[in-house]
């Protein structure tokens, strides 16, 4: 009998996934395989969960919940070279990794999907000492999830972005950075830059061309500093993927990067939703460093 460890966040996607729970434990049951459940919050230990992982010879590690519950099993995963494949069930507000590699939205098909047993090795981007499995982000509306409040994201769902979106837009002041790669420097005054292992951010997927998590590279799309006409017409473009001759945008393919903030204020990057480090960031691709069910 194959065994699964089913790790879910209860406050993600609007706080549904727990409600399917009994289902979803009854269908890998009927698979013929065993289950043990994880609640993940905000102070569970989830490295006491699976440090034995390989030991116990589990099958797989399926994480229900959105991109930050995804980012923190990853993260304990590969910083403790726990070598056990991952599968993911959407179960958070945006799923835009899950997005990326075609996970069905009904959480039965997820499962038939996994269990099919298409495990293949991935890349995962490496954000000075946190790993990140679609987008690491900084500037306007890269951190909207932060700053949302959990009971109006609980309540609203991909609406409560938005909002905190919105709110951004009349505080924000563009910032001045420095980006080197392995062939180029500049230094630009930007609104944002998203760099990505996936394709999707806030739901939107069409930011990069001919995305791959298994290329070795990283999709880097930065917004300069433009006026708000301009920038109107950019996020139109960025909307449907016709943004890559745009003169207010730079994208770029590259295995590494270093991005360092020289003048102007600016959060702190965001890493799939979750705070990332501080400037100056490295951002690398770790080629095939994660066994995934695709």
């Amino acid at each position: 009998m194959k065994k699964i460890k089913l790790i879910y966040n209860s406050g993600a996607g609007q706080s549904k996934f727990k409600y399917f729970l009994d289902i979803i434990i009854e269908k890998f049951m009927e698979k013929d395989v065993e289950v043990s459940v994880f609640r993940a919050g905000d102070n569970t230990n989830l490295y006491e969960y699976l440090k034995d992982s390989e030991k116990e010879n589990i099958y797989g590690i399926v994480v229900a919940g959105g991109d930050g519950t995804l980012n923190r099993v990853i993260n304990v995963m590969l910083k403790n070279n726990i070598n056990v494949p991952l599968g993911v069930i959407p179960a958070g507000t945006s799923n835009d990794f899950a997005r990326h590699i075609k996970m069905p939205d009904n959480f039965s098909d997820c499962i038939d999907k996994i269990l099919t047993g298409n495990i293949q090795e991935v890349d995962v981007g490496l954000a000075n000492d946190k790993y990140f499995i679609n987008v690491c982000s900084a500037g306007l509306f890269t951190n909207a999830s932060q700053k949302v409040d959990k009971n109006l994201k609980n309540a609203i769902g991909k609406v409560s972005y938005i909002i905190a979106a919105i709110e951004q837009m009349f505080k924000f002041r563009p910032f001045q950075v420095k980006i080197e790669t392995e062939t180029d420097i500049m230094i630009e005054k930007i609104n944002l830059f998203l760099v990505f292992n996936g394709s999707s951010a806030g739901g939107i997927d069409t930011f990069t061309s001919n995305p791959s998590i298994q290329d070795g590279l990283l999709d880097i799309v930065i917004v300069k500093k433009c006026n708000v006409f301009d920038f109107s017409a950019v996020l139109a473009k960025l909307a449907t993927g016709t943004h890559f001759d745009d003169p207010n945008i730079i994208y770029l393919k590259e295995k590494w990067l270093k991005i360092t903030k020289t003048k102007g204020k600016c959060d702190r990057p965001d890493v799939d939703g979750d705070e990332g480090p501080n400037f100056p960031i490295e951002i690398s691709c770790v080629p095939k460093r994660l066994k995934m069910f695709l």
